[in-house]
């Protein structure tokens, strides 16, 4: 599905939206999904999501917390 991603999207928008293809797949439990910016060689994931469970997801470039010296 075309559409378009900002590969710098963060609490604050950074950057311009890219062109993108939207693809992949559910059985109605899991779903995997692949985003490719059709301007440029990236593509991201695919990752995949389960109803019910919790994402894993990277940090927050904002949000990380400090490591507690010790």
């Amino acid at each position: 599905m075309p559409g378009l991603y900002n590969i710098t999207l963060y609490p604050v928008a950074r950057g311009p939206d890219h062109p993108a293809r939207f693809f992949g797949w559910t059985d109605g439990h899991t779903m995997s999904l692949t985003v490719a910016l059709t301007d440029t060689a990236v593509t991201l994931g695919p990752v995949q999501l389960t109803f019910g469970k919790e994402p894993r997801m990277g940090p927050c470039p904002i949000c990380r917390r400090p490591r507690t010296r010790g």
